[in-house]
């Protein structure tokens, strides 16, 4: 009897080994070894056995797959070539980095981006990228940059995360949607520690709680102060409020190393009333999480920060008070956190009383606040007929400029403005317009309105007047304009650029909008035309004439122009301090880079060094030399169009 007990007990205790060996195996993912595909990034490679046998890598299907990291100190390297020119390697392994939102035929850049940089220079540039960058051409590039499918730097040691450094950035400049769904493709060997809590703070960003905190629960492995006010927080919005307050006595020890915010929220979530919440030194998505949940009101001097993603949660939220939430908006809307479409819903939820709705522009006129801004976008917006929209955005911009908060309004009426369909009837409108367009990236949109002034300038005053104000944009700008300056005929274009237009109809890519050339004035400049723009301007203000011509001169440089010497002599009776151009700039370490990585058609680590330049040039941006460098830079890797947006830009900057 005993040893029949004994063997039902071994056997039974065989048949529990095998049922755990089988949901062991059935709990992990299945992984399917492939070959590298045909249009694979550069691979990683291990460090050459000197015993094993080369064999050629042969391609199979493609597609994405699992492949068995190798040990030791493997980097990313190119496929080396043998003497017959031979591709010959071992089996290698496709870097995790390598993954992207976009391709070249999406707007992304080519899979070539990050050749010939080194490593060691991108992961120490990258963090550097500025979280808000007010040029709409070089946030639209960096971001390009974050999301692009494309090869790894060179050298990349494989256990370095190049895919964090990415998300950790498109997360600061507030691109949440973009950074959650690169997220979601990152392969498991990339996720660690500081990943899951990227991870649950963009999801906290997305004030998406529920998805945050079932992280929070699976991350159990990971300690420390930030894991453990997550859990806190989280256990308090699902009810435990007891357990909640345990963690929060016990983080009271170390309570000079954590915000105050949290203590305040994990009171308010268990039902105590205290007193307005405490001041935030360094806020976080978890932080904002819990000021909401629990109800509290938002510090006002939040909106001093520069990080992009908290703007654009303040002014997402409805516990700030509105002018609070309205500072944030215009801020975030400036730097890109905020789109066109997000900060106009946020005005069109704005309570205005009848008599507000009756007279925006008298409103605005005894007030100029933020919400007197707000008020007149919505106005303008709510029109139904372009006449009185263009009535109330020029009332606005006139107000704008008379007490110095145009930049204010032109940016938030940007998507108003841009629905307007540039119409002869509004020539009066044309010039306002075309500035606030052309200011803001929309260089095609600007184009056209330019066009209508342009078609009218013989024999229209005001035509002509707006024409001659627009010109030196438009020849930046435009990138099928006739160039006569040196002497021949040259078309400015971009075979990107004639395929579009050639298709027909506006075509959107990125931030540039293009039209289709019969709705188009072609923009001619020769030298003739250029003295007579200069002397008009020296008449009208010499000295403002003086720096004006210098910007245009050196911006048609940048963009590929040679400004005949004669011109450049005439501006040389000034002295040489002082003056546009002259000011301080970034020092020669900037400019040595740019110039090597762009001469050696090194696309991303160009693109890299422009927008890190920009951020370090802190708020007045990038000077006038720095940005002709930058132009310059950008033309030599191919990004033609996206340094003519630039010269547009910088041209506004300086008040051209």
């Amino acid at each position: 009897m005993l040893l029949r007990r004994l063997a039902f007990g071994s056997a039974l205790a065989g048949l529990c080994l095998i049922s755990v060996m089988v949901q062991s195996v059935a709990s992990e993912p299945l992984q399917l070894r492939r070959s590298t595909p045909v249009d694979a990034p550069p691979a990683v490679q291990n460090t050459p056995d000197k015993k094993a046998a080369t064999t050629p890598v042969v391609p199979s299907h493609k597609g994405a797959g699992s492949f068995v990291q190798p040990s030791g100190g493997a980097t990313v390297a190119p496929r080396p070539l043998d003497e017959a020119g031979i591709t010959i390697n071992r089996l290698e392994t496709v870097d995790p980095d390598a993954i992207g939102l976009i391709g070249g035929g999406q707007g992304g850049f080519p899979k070539s981006l990050w050749r010939g940089a080194p490593w060691s220079v991108v992961s120490g540039l990258m963090p550097r990228m500025p979280a808000g960058i007010a040029s709409p051409v070089l946030r639209d590039m960096a971001r390009r940059l974050l999301i692009s499918r494309s090869s790894v730097p060179a050298s990349k040691p494989l256990k370095a995360s190049f895919i964090a450094i990415r998300i950790d950035r498109l997360l600061a400049m507030g691109d949440i949607g973009n950074a959650l769904a690169l997220l979601r493709i990152t392969p498991d060997e990339r996720r660690d520690e500081a990943l899951a809590r990227t991870r649950i703070e963009a999801l906290f960003f997305d004030n998406n709680n529920g998805a945050a905190c079932k992280a929070v629960r699976n991350a159990a492995a990971y300690s420390g102060l930030y894991w453990s006010q997550a859990l806190a927080f989280c256990l308090a919005l699902s009810g435990e409020i007891s357990r909640a307050a345990l963690i929060s006595d016990l983080l009271r020890e170390r309570e000079d190393e954590i915000e105050q915010v949290f203590f305040a929220a994990i009171d308010a979530l268990a039902g105590a009333k205290g007193d307005d919440s405490p001041a935030l030194n360094a806020p976080t998505a978890l932080h904002l999480s819990m000021l909401r949940a629990a109800g509290l009101r938002f510090p006002a001097e939040i909106v001093q920060t520069a990080r992009a993603a908290v703007l654009r949660a303040v002014a997402l939220t409805p516990n700030a008070e509105l002018n609070v939430r309205l500072i944030a908006a215009e801020k975030a809307h400036r730097i890109g956190a905020l789109d066109d479409k997000e900060i106009l819903r946020l005005y069109l939820s704005i309570p205005f009383s009848k008599e507000e709705l009756s007279g925006p522009i008298s409103a605005a006129e005894e007030s100029w606040t933020p919400r007197t801004r707000a008020l007149l976008v919505r106005a303008a917006a709510t029109h139904s007929v372009p006449l009185a929209k263009a009535e109330v955005l020029r009332r606005a911009w006139q107000l704008g400029r008379e007490r110095d908060g145009y930049a204010e309004i032109a940016g938030t009426s940007l998507p108003v403005v841009a629905g307007i369909e540039p119409a002869a009837e509004l020539l009066w409108f044309a010039k306002d317009a075309a500035r606030v367009l052309f200011g803001s990236g929309r260089v095609g949109r600007g184009l056209a309105w330019y066009a209508i002034a342009a078609a009218d300038s013989e024999r229209i005053t005001e035509a002509r007047d707006a024409e001659a104000a627009l010109w030196p944009l438009a020849v930046l700008a435009d990138r099928v304009s006739v160039d006569l300056i040196a002497g021949t005929a040259n078309t400015q274009s971009s075979t990107r650029s004639e395929a579009n237009i050639a298709a027909g109809g506006d075509v959107n890519q990125g931030e540039f909008m293009l039209v289709p050339r019969s709705a188009r004035t072609a923009v001619t400049i020769d030298e003739a035309r250029l003295k007579r723009w200069f002397e008009a301007r020296r008449r009208a203000d010499a000295q403002a004439a003086f720096a004006e011509a210098m910007t245009f001169y050196t911006l048609l440089e940048a963009t590929g122009r040679t400004v005949p010497v004669a011109l450049w002599q005439s501006l040389l009776d000034r002295p040489f301090t002082g003056i546009a151009g002259g000011e301080n700039g970034l020092n020669v370490v900037w400019i040595q880079s740019l110039e090597t990585a762009s001469v050696g058609s090194r696309i991303g680590e160009t693109v890299l060094l422009a927008t890190v330049g920009a951020g370090d040039s802190g708020d007045k941006g990038l000077s006038l030399g720095d940005a002709a460098r930058t132009i310059a830079a950008l033309r030599r890797v191919g990004l033609a169009a996206e340094a003519q947006r630039l010269a547009v830009e910088t041209a506004m900057a300086a008040g051209l």
